[in-house]
């Protein structure tokens, strides 16, 4: 689990959700707005799996696996997530990452 240092409050993610950039990606989308350091939120539905224990296996791995940057990202991740290995999504956030920085 993230530190609170590290993860949205409510207050910032209605902001994030209101007034941020998205972006699509083929394993998720996302919302974003530039902020020092860097905060991050995930958003995992049931519409992704019906089942808790999958749902947070996944929010697990994601967090384990951000990479640092000047932005509050929310991720929503999709149904071809749940199918990705830690490293792949390792490589998916660094992509993420590359793509907001430009």
């Amino acid at each position: 689990m993230l530190p609170k240092s590290l993860r949205l409050s409510r207050q910032d993610f209605l902001a994030v959700k209101s007034g941020g950039k998205s972006l699509s990606l083929p394993h998720f989308s996302v919302l974003y707005s530039p902020h020092t350091p860097n905060r991050v939120a995930i958003v995992t539905s049931t519409k992704l799996s019906k089942s808790a224990v999958i749902r947070n296996r996944l929010r697990r791995q994601i967090y384990s696996c951000i990479p640092k940057s000047d932005f509050d990202i929310i991720i929503f991740p999709k149904q071809s997530m749940l199918k990705l290995t830690r490293d792949q999504i390792r490589a998916c956030l660094d992509s993420l990452v590359s793509a907001l920085s430009h």
